[in-house]
């Protein structure tokens, strides 16, 4: 049951385009709930300057927006939100960890093959620096903890995965992974984006070190704007980047420099942000958790394993898994034709995507039976 006084069809209804179109295709843009756009539109009404009475320096009205945001972030995460900072998008946050630690030649990185590039191509830019990255054996996307023991090596010092496989739909096992990685003393870094606000993570519990997402695809919120998490002995590893909201704003002398960061992952805050986002984004997360975390996870895996067998039995092969231990919210295909088959879906207002040649669906919690039913009625008449 869903987790509160709102029903799934009160869910739906905050989707305005489930009356003229069936989407699934989550894993690459989300559409904006009603409260996204409202929190947005509210944002950019006050700093329109319209009304006589809003603020249009709005930064003293907005800031209770982002300390709550980074509350509800935290929440979602299973930490506080001491451990958690905004980030523009995922390659950022991926690029504050391989650009602050000190790296020595002969350091090594492993990276599941595969992977999508935003965590391949921070580390493998320091291979300038004699670093080394290793990539550890998949098999359409999939691994097993085995695989990446023995990818790790004595000079490995960082493990970085995707939470979810942006292909195969493979979501890693984060426990198992960060149980190997503190036996190792390996840090170990996630990019949640395939999976952040469709499925459950408690970083701490994980054993995670560093994770990041941004806020378009599961989470449901706006472009530009994403999350980071740090745990706080990684943190006095870090050297962060700098702006000049790294730190207190000293607004008295700002032209006596003194470079001191704050003692929290806002440290990691370099300058502006993107308030129009974080204002989509914790409408989003309260929509979110409204919801439900637990009932959004069984909704997402009970709708992408439903639409997995369906499209199994009329012929379509799956790439990837179809472990329920390592399912997610994608599902993909292998048709004869994807390009064809995904513009005869379109033509049926159904939204996939086609990637590497493979076609790829993936539903979330607002979705439902119905929209299920759209894409398979119109998968039976392709061809005829």
């Amino acid at each position: 049951m869903i987790a509160s006084s709102m029903t799934p069809e009160a869910l739906r209804d905050h989707y305005p385009h489930t009356a003229h179109q069936t989407y699934l295709n989550h894993a690459a843009v989300s559409p904006m709930s009603r409260p996204v756009r409202n929190a947005i539109d509210a944002y950019v009404a006050e700093r329109h300057g319209a009304d006589p009475d809003a603020p249009i320096a709005n930064f003293e009205t907005f800031f209770p927006v982002i300390e709550e945001t980074k509350e509800r972030v935290a929440t979602v995460l299973g930490t506080t939100d001491a451990r958690v900072e905004f980030v523009p998008n995922t390659s950022s946050g991926l690029n504050v960890l391989a650009r602050g630690l000190d790296w020595e030649a002969g350091d090594r990185i492993a990276v599941p093959d595969g992977a999508f590039p935003t965590n391949v191509y921070p580390f493998l830019n320091l291979e300038a620096q004699g670093v080394e990255v290793d990539f550890v054996p998949t098999t359409d996307g999939a691994y097993t903890v085995d695989d990446v023991a023995e990818t790790l090596r004595p000079e490995t010092r960082l493990l970085s995965v995707s939470w979810v496989h942006f292909l195969s739909g493979f979501r890693a096992d984060l426990e198992a992974l960060g149980a190997l990685c503190e036996e190792r003393g390996v840090v170990f870094c996630v990019d949640a984006i395939q999976g952040l606000g469709a499925l459950r993570v408690d970083v701490e519990a994980a054993g995670i070190d560093f994770l990041t997402a941004g806020g378009h695809k599961w989470l449901m919120a706006a472009q530009g704007t994403g999350v980071l998490y740090c745990d706080e002995g990684l943190q006095d590893r870090l050297r962060p980047p700098t702006g000049w909201l790294h730190g207190p704003v000293d607004w008295e002398h700002l032209d006596e420099y003194e470079l001191t960061f704050h003692e929290d992952a806002r440290r990691f805050r370099t300058g502006t942000l993107n308030s129009a986002g974080v204002a989509a984004l914790h409408a989003a997360l309260g929509l979110y958790l409204e919801a439900g975390p637990a009932w959004c996870e069984e909704r997402v895996l009970s709708l992408s394993g439903t639409l997995a067998d369906e499209l199994s039995d009329r012929g379509l092969s799956r790439y990837g898994t179809d472990d329920p231990a390592h399912a997610s919210g994608i599902v993909t295909v292998t048709p004869e034709a994807p390009d064809a088959l995904f513009e005869h879906l379109k033509e049926h207002g159904i939204t996939g995507a086609v990637r590497n040649r493979k076609l790829r669906l993936a539903p979330t919690y607002y979705n439902n039976d119905e929209d299920l039913h759209a894409v398979l009625s119109a998968i039976d008449s392709f061809g005829r």
